[in-house]
């Protein structure tokens, strides 16, 4: 389940770019083309170019702090990405107040930092403010609002308030077809979102055809090497482990994996998740061994890592499962051990929050 990100735009003056032009200009295409190290330096560059020559209103400084932002948020760099998020909105208050579209934005992007990091309460009073701003502002049916409602579809699933979940998942994908077409990228989160929701109903054929429909789009939008398709083709490949297709699943993690360590790193919580769900398929396909050196990488990944906490609940219980299974009961009882450490910290439902986390073994 996926929450979208949200970027301030301003307005560039006609004629020879400058710096801060040039260096937001490059972020984008960096960006574009899925090599989001490459994007972030250039953010900085902009980032930086705005604090030694700031502009009058501060919001060229809060557009290219929200972008890096973003940047940092897909590379599992929460920490980061708060701090230039929340710069950006105190620039946006001084600029442009807290009723303003830009102020909704600015409480999109702490909002998926709230649900990135298992905070849903927090996630959703932030997008539900957001939403009351931009239905006031932007009206019902625009396509910002369907954003919000999209991702707040989100975090009601992390919550477990599944009906009202699909209700605004699907309110939110009449407004993006309707306005954006068919085949537009945001539609492609949605899908993915209202997927989670059936995936979650145990209505697994119904969610694999939209999960199905979102690859492609956001293949045909993306390209078939970019993080963003990577999150769909993650998807994907567990609705094919539901429903038995555990070759396909195989061989779509497979190749999600490589392309995610190659872009992100094996670091990033995106490559984490696209590896407990292909361990969890050499379980189940009785690729012992291998699932077991899946296992001890991604239980180094996420030593390692600031932003994968909660993904560790998970993982040690599969792994701890794997090793019963295989005799080593002794090794298992640490993992279950630590695995109930980690519990204790996040919320009672973490379970249904981290669910595309390797739910492939738990439901088998």
């Amino acid at each position: 389940m996926k929450v979208l990100g949200f970027v301030l735009t301003v307005g560039v003056v006609l004629g020879e770019p400058m710096p801060w032009e040039q260096h937001m200009t490059d972020g984008a295409s960096w960006e574009s083309a899925g090599r989001f190290r490459e994007a972030r330096a250039a953010y900085q560059l902009a980032v930086m170019d705005e604090v030694t020559r700031p502009s009058d209103s501060g919001l060229r400084q809060a557009a290219a702090r929200n972008s890096l932002g973003l940047i940092d948020r897909h590379l599992g760099l929460y920490e980061e990405a708060r701090q230039e998020y929340g710069q950006a909105q105190a620039l946006i208050v001084k600029s442009r107040g807290a009723e303003s579209s830009e102020y909704a934005n600015s409480l999109n992007n702490l909002a998926v930092l709230d649900y990135n990091e298992a905070r849903l309460d927090a996630a959703a009073r932030q997008f539900r403010l957001a939403l009351r701003i931009n239905e006031d502002l932007l009206g019902e049916k625009h396509p910002t609002t369907a954003q919000t409602l999209s991702s707040l579809s989100a975090v009601f699933v992390g919550q477990g308030k599944y009906a009202d979940a699909e209700r605004l998942c699907k309110r939110a994908l009449t407004i993006q077809e309707e306005i954006l077409g068919p085949e537009h990228s945001q539609v492609s989160v949605t899908l993915d979102n209202l997927a989670s929701i059936y995936c979650r109903r145990a209505k697994f054929e119904a969610a694999l055809e939209l999960s199905r429909r979102a690859e492609q789009i956001a293949r045909n939008a993306f390209g078939s090497r970019h993080p963003t398709t990577c999150l769909r083709a993650n998807k994907l490949a567990v609705l094919y482990g539901h429903t038995g297709r555990l070759s396909e699943a195989e061989s779509l993690l497979r190749r999600t994996l490589e392309i995610q360590m190659w872009a992100l790193g094996e670091d990033n919580p995106d490559t984490a998740t696209t590896m407990a769900n292909l361990a969890a398929i050499c379980v189940r396909r009785r690729l012992a061994v291998e699932a077991d050196s899946l296992y001890r990488q991604l239980l180094s990944m996420l030593d390692r890592s600031r932003a994968n906490d909660r993904k560790q609940v998970s993982i040690l219980r599969d792994y701890a499962w794997l090793l019963r299974q295989t005799g080593r009961s002794r090794e298992a009882k640490k993992l279950e051990s630590r695995a109930r450490e980690f519990a204790a910290i996040y919320p009672v439902d973490w379970r249904r929050y981290t669910a595309d986390v390797s739910d492939l073994l738990q439901a088998h």
